[in-house]
Protein backbone atom coordinates (compact mmCIF):
# COMPACT_ATOMS: atom_id res chain seq x y z
CA UNK A 1 0.00 0.00 0.00
CA UNK A 2 1.52 3.37 -1.00
CA UNK A 3 1.54 6.46 1.51
CA UNK A 4 -0.99 8.24 -0.13
CA UNK A 5 -3.56 5.13 -0.15
CA UNK A 6 -2.54 4.34 3.00
CA UNK A 7 -3.31 8.06 4.23
CA UNK A 8 -6.20 8.22 2.62
CA UNK A 9 -7.88 4.70 4.30
CA UNK A 10 -6.72 6.22 7.48
CA UNK A 11 -9.08 9.25 7.24
CA UNK A 12 -11.71 7.03 5.31
CA UNK A 13 -14.82 7.25 7.42
CA UNK A 14 -16.42 4.54 9.76
CA UNK A 15 -19.53 3.89 7.88
CA UNK A 16 -22.11 6.32 8.07
CA UNK A 17 -19.70 8.30 10.79
CA UNK A 18 -19.23 11.26 8.54
CA UNK A 19 -15.69 12.94 10.14
CA UNK A 20 -15.11 9.69 11.94
CA UNK A 21 -12.25 7.94 10.05
CA UNK A 22 -10.47 4.68 10.79
CA UNK A 23 -7.29 6.44 11.74
CA UNK A 24 -9.08 8.42 14.56
CA UNK A 25 -10.25 5.44 15.68
CA UNK A 26 -6.97 3.79 15.83
CA UNK A 27 -5.60 6.00 17.70
CA UNK A 28 -8.30 6.21 20.54
CA UNK A 29 -7.94 2.60 20.75
CA UNK A 30 -4.09 2.30 20.59
CA UNK A 31 -3.97 5.34 23.50
CA UNK A 32 -7.07 3.93 25.51
CA UNK A 33 -5.39 0.48 25.67
CA UNK A 34 -1.85 2.06 26.49
CA UNK A 35 -3.96 4.48 29.50
CA UNK A 36 -5.83 1.14 31.02
CA UNK A 37 -2.88 -1.27 31.31
CA UNK A 38 -0.78 1.65 32.82
CA UNK A 39 -3.38 2.97 35.63
CA UNK A 40 -4.11 -0.84 36.28
CA UNK A 41 -0.29 -1.85 36.83
CA UNK A 42 -0.17 -3.67 34.11
CA UNK A 43 2.79 -1.60 32.27
CA UNK A 44 6.16 -1.32 34.11
CA UNK A 45 6.08 2.36 35.58
CA UNK A 46 2.95 2.07 36.29
CA UNK A 47 0.95 2.99 39.47
CA UNK A 48 0.03 -0.04 42.04
CA UNK A 49 -2.75 1.32 43.14
CA UNK A 50 -4.97 1.79 40.56
CA UNK A 51 -8.42 -0.26 40.35
CA UNK A 52 -11.45 -0.47 37.93
CA UNK A 53 -12.64 2.82 38.68
CA UNK A 54 -9.57 3.99 37.73
CA UNK A 55 -9.53 2.01 34.03
CA UNK A 56 -13.08 3.61 33.22
CA UNK A 57 -12.25 7.15 34.26
CA UNK A 58 -9.08 7.31 32.32
CA UNK A 59 -10.70 6.16 29.19
CA UNK A 60 -12.45 9.69 29.00
CA UNK A 61 -9.11 11.38 28.49
CA UNK A 62 -8.33 9.49 25.53
CA UNK A 63 -11.81 7.69 23.72
CA UNK A 64 -12.74 11.72 22.84
CA UNK A 65 -9.51 11.33 20.08
CA UNK A 66 -12.17 9.54 17.72
CA UNK A 67 -13.80 13.22 17.66
CA UNK A 68 -10.49 14.91 16.60
CA UNK A 69 -11.60 15.78 12.90
CA UNK A 70 -15.52 15.56 13.49
CA UNK A 71 -15.25 17.86 16.48
CA UNK A 72 -12.21 19.44 17.76
CA UNK A 73 -13.83 21.46 20.57
CA UNK A 74 -15.87 18.73 21.76
CA UNK A 75 -12.89 16.52 22.20
CA UNK A 76 -10.85 19.38 23.93
CA UNK A 77 -13.45 20.22 26.35
CA UNK A 78 -14.09 16.63 27.64
CA UNK A 79 -10.50 15.98 27.67
CA UNK A 80 -9.83 19.10 29.91
CA UNK A 81 -12.63 17.79 32.21
CA UNK A 82 -11.56 14.50 32.12
CA UNK A 83 -7.86 15.78 33.47
CA UNK A 84 -9.32 17.54 36.48
CA UNK A 85 -11.91 14.91 36.78
CA UNK A 86 -9.73 11.94 37.41
CA UNK A 87 -6.98 14.28 39.58
CA UNK A 88 -9.64 15.17 41.68
CA UNK A 89 -11.64 11.74 42.06
CA UNK A 90 -8.79 9.28 41.14
CA UNK A 91 -5.31 11.51 42.75
CA UNK A 92 -2.46 11.03 41.39
CA UNK A 93 -2.05 8.34 38.81
CA UNK A 94 0.26 8.19 35.96
CA UNK A 95 -1.81 8.87 33.01
CA UNK A 96 0.78 11.82 30.73
CA UNK A 97 1.93 8.42 28.77
CA UNK A 98 -1.11 7.96 26.64
CA UNK A 99 -2.87 11.52 27.76
CA UNK A 100 -0.35 14.21 26.30
CA UNK A 101 -0.34 12.45 23.01
CA UNK A 102 -3.64 13.05 23.26
CA UNK A 103 -4.48 16.08 24.32
CA UNK A 104 -1.94 17.25 21.63
CA UNK A 105 -3.66 15.57 18.97
CA UNK A 106 -7.09 17.15 19.46
CA UNK A 107 -5.07 20.63 19.79
CA UNK A 108 -3.66 19.62 16.22
CA UNK A 109 -6.81 18.83 14.31
CA UNK A 110 -8.31 22.26 15.96
CA UNK A 111 -5.96 23.99 14.14
CA UNK A 112 -7.08 22.18 11.04
CA UNK A 113 -10.96 22.44 11.85
CA UNK A 114 -11.72 25.86 13.56
CA UNK A 115 -11.28 29.18 12.85
CA UNK A 116 -9.21 31.86 15.32
CA UNK A 117 -11.97 32.42 17.55
CA UNK A 118 -12.92 28.99 18.46
CA UNK A 119 -9.20 27.52 18.01
CA UNK A 120 -8.46 29.90 21.21
CA UNK A 121 -10.96 28.51 22.82
CA UNK A 122 -9.45 24.71 22.02
CA UNK A 123 -5.81 25.83 22.95
CA UNK A 124 -6.93 27.23 26.58
CA UNK A 125 -9.07 23.30 26.95
CA UNK A 126 -5.89 21.49 26.08
CA UNK A 127 -4.15 24.09 27.93
CA UNK A 128 -6.14 23.67 31.11
CA UNK A 129 -6.08 19.73 30.67
CA UNK A 130 -1.53 19.91 30.17
CA UNK A 131 -2.16 21.62 33.20
CA UNK A 132 -4.32 19.34 35.42
CA UNK A 133 -1.91 16.70 34.02
CA UNK A 134 1.33 18.47 35.37
CA UNK A 135 -0.63 18.33 38.64
CA UNK A 136 -2.05 15.68 39.60
CA UNK A 137 0.78 12.98 37.60
CA UNK A 138 3.78 12.06 39.42
CA UNK A 139 5.85 11.69 36.51
CA UNK A 140 5.12 15.28 35.56
CA UNK A 141 4.48 18.10 38.36
CA UNK A 142 3.37 21.69 38.37
CA UNK A 143 6.95 22.40 36.28
CA UNK A 144 5.90 20.52 33.69
CA UNK A 145 3.24 23.53 32.84
CA UNK A 146 6.19 25.49 30.74
CA UNK A 147 7.37 23.07 29.13
CA UNK A 148 3.44 21.19 28.22
CA UNK A 149 1.86 24.65 27.23
CA UNK A 150 3.87 25.74 24.92
CA UNK A 151 3.90 22.66 22.87
CA UNK A 152 0.29 22.83 22.88
CA UNK A 153 0.42 25.96 20.95
CA UNK A 154 2.72 24.56 18.42
CA UNK A 155 0.29 22.06 18.00
CA UNK A 156 -2.67 24.48 17.26
CA UNK A 157 -0.11 26.87 15.19
CA UNK A 158 0.91 23.68 13.07
CA UNK A 159 -2.59 22.46 12.81
CA UNK A 160 -3.23 25.97 11.14
CA UNK A 161 -0.93 25.83 8.63
CA UNK A 162 -2.19 22.73 7.81
CA UNK A 163 -5.49 24.29 7.52
CA UNK A 164 -4.20 27.22 5.38
CA UNK A 165 -2.28 24.95 3.08
CA UNK A 166 -5.26 23.05 2.19
CA UNK A 167 -6.97 26.06 1.65
CA UNK A 168 -4.82 27.25 -0.78
CA UNK A 169 -4.31 23.82 -2.54
CA UNK A 170 -8.20 23.97 -3.34
CA UNK A 171 -8.05 27.69 -4.23
CA UNK A 172 -5.54 26.25 -6.82
CA UNK A 173 -7.27 23.27 -8.13
CA UNK A 174 -10.59 25.64 -8.95
CA UNK A 175 -8.18 28.49 -10.23
CA UNK A 176 -6.70 25.76 -12.48
CA UNK A 177 -10.45 24.34 -13.42
CA UNK A 178 -11.54 27.86 -14.59
CA UNK A 179 -8.04 28.48 -16.36
CA UNK A 180 -8.64 24.97 -18.19
CA UNK A 181 -12.53 26.33 -19.06
CA UNK A 182 -10.25 29.83 -20.11
CA UNK A 183 -8.19 27.57 -21.99
CA UNK A 184 -10.61 25.82 -24.16
CA UNK A 185 -12.48 29.09 -24.88
CA UNK A 186 -9.58 30.97 -25.99
CA UNK A 187 -9.31 28.01 -28.40
CA UNK A 188 -12.57 27.78 -29.19
CA UNK A 189 -11.95 31.46 -30.10
CA UNK A 190 -9.15 31.43 -31.56
CA UNK A 191 -10.74 28.85 -34.15
CA UNK A 192 -13.93 31.02 -34.56
CA UNK A 193 -11.65 33.92 -35.70
CA UNK A 194 -9.23 31.80 -38.16
CA UNK A 195 -12.86 30.22 -39.72
CA UNK A 196 -14.14 34.31 -39.93
CA UNK A 197 -10.96 35.01 -41.96
CA UNK A 198 -10.95 32.17 -44.06
CA UNK A 199 -14.65 32.84 -45.17
CA UNK A 200 -13.44 36.36 -45.68
CA UNK A 201 -11.04 34.99 -48.24
CA UNK A 202 -12.99 32.78 -49.61
CA UNK A 203 -15.56 35.75 -50.40
CA UNK A 204 -13.04 37.43 -52.20
CA UNK A 205 -11.61 35.02 -54.08
CA UNK A 206 -14.95 33.97 -55.28
CA UNK A 207 -15.58 37.52 -56.23
CA UNK A 208 -12.52 37.78 -58.17
CA UNK A 209 -13.03 34.93 -59.87
CA UNK A 210 -16.65 35.18 -60.75
CA UNK A 211 -15.66 38.92 -62.02
CA UNK A 212 -13.11 37.14 -64.70
CA UNK A 213 -15.20 34.72 -65.81
CA UNK A 214 -17.78 37.58 -66.27
CA UNK A 215 -15.40 39.17 -68.47
CA UNK A 216 -13.79 36.27 -70.80
CA UNK A 217 -17.92 35.66 -70.82
CA UNK A 218 -18.62 39.15 -72.35
CA UNK A 219 -15.05 39.08 -74.62
CA UNK A 220 -16.70 35.57 -76.21
CA UNK A 221 -19.99 37.24 -76.68
CA UNK A 222 -18.70 40.02 -78.45
CA UNK A 223 -16.38 38.07 -81.38
CA UNK A 224 -18.51 35.25 -81.18
CA UNK A 225 -19.38 36.48 -85.15
CA UNK A 226 -15.87 38.30 -85.94
CA UNK A 227 -13.42 36.08 -84.50
CA UNK A 228 -15.13 32.37 -83.82
CA UNK A 229 -11.64 30.89 -82.92
CA UNK A 230 -11.26 33.96 -79.96
CA UNK A 231 -14.89 33.14 -78.94
CA UNK A 232 -13.77 29.51 -78.06
CA UNK A 233 -11.09 30.58 -76.61
CA UNK A 234 -12.76 32.59 -74.09
CA UNK A 235 -15.33 29.85 -73.55
CA UNK A 236 -12.39 27.18 -72.65
CA UNK A 237 -11.33 30.22 -70.00
CA UNK A 238 -14.98 30.64 -68.55
CA UNK A 239 -14.72 26.71 -68.62
CA UNK A 240 -11.26 26.31 -66.53
CA UNK A 241 -11.81 28.96 -64.47
CA UNK A 242 -15.42 28.02 -63.42
CA UNK A 243 -13.70 24.21 -62.46
CA UNK A 244 -10.81 26.14 -60.77
CA UNK A 245 -13.12 27.66 -58.51
CA UNK A 246 -15.33 24.97 -57.76
CA UNK A 247 -12.34 23.11 -57.04
CA UNK A 248 -10.90 25.51 -54.20
CA UNK A 249 -14.42 26.35 -52.95
CA UNK A 250 -14.97 22.69 -52.46
CA UNK A 251 -11.60 22.64 -50.72
CA UNK A 252 -12.12 25.65 -47.94
CA UNK A 253 -15.57 24.52 -47.51
CA UNK A 254 -14.32 21.23 -46.05
CA UNK A 255 -11.56 22.56 -43.66
CA UNK A 256 -14.20 24.72 -42.48
CA UNK A 257 -16.62 21.78 -41.83
CA UNK A 258 -17.02 21.33 -38.28
CA UNK A 259 -16.65 17.12 -38.34
CA UNK A 260 -16.06 15.79 -34.67
CA UNK A 261 -15.48 12.36 -33.95
CA UNK A 262 -18.52 11.40 -31.66
CA UNK A 263 -17.85 9.13 -29.09
CA UNK A 264 -20.87 6.72 -27.80
CA UNK A 265 -23.46 8.57 -25.40
CA UNK A 266 -22.84 7.55 -21.93
CA UNK A 267 -24.97 5.18 -20.16
CA UNK A 268 -25.25 4.55 -16.43
CA UNK A 269 -22.83 1.82 -17.08
CA UNK A 270 -20.11 4.54 -17.42
CA UNK A 271 -20.54 5.58 -13.88
CA UNK A 272 -17.65 4.29 -12.76
CA UNK A 273 -15.80 6.06 -14.55
CA UNK A 274 -17.68 8.82 -14.15
CA UNK A 275 -16.54 9.07 -10.39
CA UNK A 276 -13.03 8.51 -11.31
CA UNK A 277 -12.98 11.49 -14.04
CA UNK A 278 -14.97 13.66 -12.05
CA UNK A 279 -13.76 14.43 -8.29
CA UNK A 280 -10.47 13.41 -6.51
CA UNK A 281 -12.33 12.46 -3.30
CA UNK A 282 -12.87 8.91 -2.43
CA UNK A 283 -15.93 8.64 -4.62
CA UNK A 284 -17.81 5.04 -4.64
CA UNK A 285 -20.67 3.51 -6.93
CA UNK A 286 -23.09 0.66 -5.35
CA UNK A 287 -25.70 -0.73 -7.37
CA UNK A 288 -28.66 -2.36 -5.59
CA UNK A 289 -31.92 -4.61 -7.59
CA UNK A 290 -31.86 -6.06 -10.89
CA UNK A 291 -30.80 -3.75 -13.20
CA UNK A 292 -33.28 -3.32 -16.64
CA UNK A 293 -32.80 -2.44 -20.18
CA UNK A 294 -34.03 1.38 -20.12
CA UNK A 295 -34.03 3.52 -23.08
CA UNK A 296 -30.90 5.42 -24.27
CA UNK A 297 -32.10 8.78 -23.83
CA UNK A 298 -33.49 7.20 -19.83
CA UNK A 299 -29.95 6.61 -19.05
CA UNK A 300 -28.40 9.42 -20.57
CA UNK A 301 -30.15 11.74 -18.65
CA UNK A 302 -29.80 9.53 -15.45
CA UNK A 303 -26.05 9.76 -16.03
CA UNK A 304 -26.49 13.42 -16.43
CA UNK A 305 -28.18 14.01 -13.42
CA UNK A 306 -25.67 12.07 -11.41
CA UNK A 307 -23.16 14.23 -13.14
CA UNK A 308 -24.57 17.41 -12.26
CA UNK A 309 -24.96 16.49 -8.53
CA UNK A 310 -21.61 15.61 -8.40
CA UNK A 311 -20.78 19.03 -9.13
CA UNK A 312 -22.54 20.22 -5.77
CA UNK A 313 -20.30 17.99 -4.03
CA UNK A 314 -17.18 19.54 -2.51
CA UNK A 315 -13.82 18.16 -4.60
CA UNK A 316 -11.57 17.30 -1.77
CA UNK A 317 -9.28 14.55 -1.77
CA UNK A 318 -9.40 11.88 1.23
CA UNK A 319 -13.41 12.81 1.32
CA UNK A 320 -15.75 10.58 1.17
CA UNK A 321 -18.63 10.47 -1.82
CA UNK A 322 -21.13 7.71 -1.79
CA UNK A 323 -23.08 7.42 -5.03
CA UNK A 324 -26.61 4.88 -4.87
CA UNK A 325 -28.32 3.16 -7.47
CA UNK A 326 -31.16 1.22 -6.97
CA UNK A 327 -33.20 -0.30 -9.29
CA UNK A 328 -36.97 -1.11 -8.00
CA UNK A 329 -39.72 -2.72 -9.79
CA UNK A 330 -41.59 0.78 -10.83
CA UNK A 331 -38.54 3.33 -10.82
CA UNK A 332 -34.90 4.19 -10.66
CA UNK A 333 -33.47 5.78 -7.43
CA UNK A 334 -30.28 7.95 -6.68
CA UNK A 335 -28.19 8.59 -3.95
CA UNK A 336 -25.29 10.90 -3.95
CA UNK A 337 -23.79 12.08 -0.86
CA UNK A 338 -20.93 13.88 0.17
CA UNK A 339 -18.89 16.67 1.44
CA UNK A 340 -20.88 19.92 0.69
CA UNK A 341 -19.54 22.29 -2.44
CA UNK A 342 -19.63 26.14 -2.80
CA UNK A 343 -22.88 27.49 -2.38
CA UNK A 344 -22.38 29.21 -5.88
CA UNK A 345 -22.01 26.00 -7.25
CA UNK A 346 -24.20 24.06 -5.43
CA UNK A 347 -27.01 25.72 -6.55
CA UNK A 348 -26.01 25.66 -9.99
CA UNK A 349 -25.49 22.27 -10.09
CA UNK A 350 -29.13 21.39 -8.57
CA UNK A 351 -31.44 23.46 -10.77
CA UNK A 352 -29.56 21.61 -13.68
CA UNK A 353 -30.62 18.08 -12.09
CA UNK A 354 -33.65 19.31 -11.17
CA UNK A 355 -34.18 20.02 -14.57
CA UNK A 356 -33.46 16.97 -15.90
CA UNK A 357 -35.46 15.23 -13.00
CA UNK A 358 -38.43 17.45 -13.69
CA UNK A 359 -38.23 16.30 -17.71
CA UNK A 360 -38.80 12.87 -16.67
CA UNK A 361 -41.19 12.96 -14.30
CA UNK A 362 -39.28 12.19 -11.20
CA UNK A 363 -38.85 13.75 -8.22
CA UNK A 364 -35.60 15.47 -6.28
CA UNK A 365 -35.26 15.97 -2.88
CA UNK A 366 -31.89 17.80 -1.23
CA UNK A 367 -30.56 17.55 2.55
CA UNK A 368 -27.60 19.97 2.75
CA UNK A 369 -26.48 20.02 5.93
CA UNK A 370 -23.13 21.56 6.86
CA UNK A 371 -20.86 18.35 6.95
CA UNK A 372 -22.56 16.32 4.15
CA UNK A 373 -24.98 16.91 1.51
CA UNK A 374 -27.77 14.32 0.34
CA UNK A 375 -29.72 13.80 -2.82
CA UNK A 376 -32.50 11.38 -3.16
CA UNK A 377 -33.74 10.96 -6.40
CA UNK A 378 -36.91 8.61 -7.88
CA UNK A 379 -37.43 8.42 -11.63
CA UNK A 380 -40.68 6.72 -12.47
CA UNK A 381 -39.95 3.72 -14.64
CA UNK A 382 -42.62 2.74 -17.72
CA UNK A 383 -44.15 -0.28 -17.93
CA UNK A 384 -42.85 -2.85 -20.18
CA UNK A 385 -38.75 -2.48 -19.56
CA UNK A 386 -37.40 -5.56 -19.55
CA UNK A 387 -34.72 -7.33 -17.34
CA UNK A 388 -31.68 -7.27 -18.55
Amino acid sequence: MSGTNAATWLWRPVGYARGIGWGDVGLAAFLSLWAVLLVTHALPGSSDHGGVLAAVGVLFMTVPVVLERRAPLAAAAILAVAALGNGLLLGHLVRCGPGLPAVLLVAFFAGTRLDWRWLAVAAALCGASVTAQAFYDPQLGPSFVFDGLPVILLGCVAGRVVRQRGQAAAALRARNAELRAQRERTAELAVAADRARIAGDLHDFVRTRLGAIAEAASAGRESMTADPEAAREALDRVGTSGRETLAQMREVVGNLRAERVTAPQPVLADLDSLLERATTADARLQVSGTPLSLPAGFELSAYRIVEHLLEALADTPGARIDVRLRFTADALELDVSGPPGRPGEQQGAFAAAHERVALLGGVLSIDAGADVCTALVRLPLAPGYATA
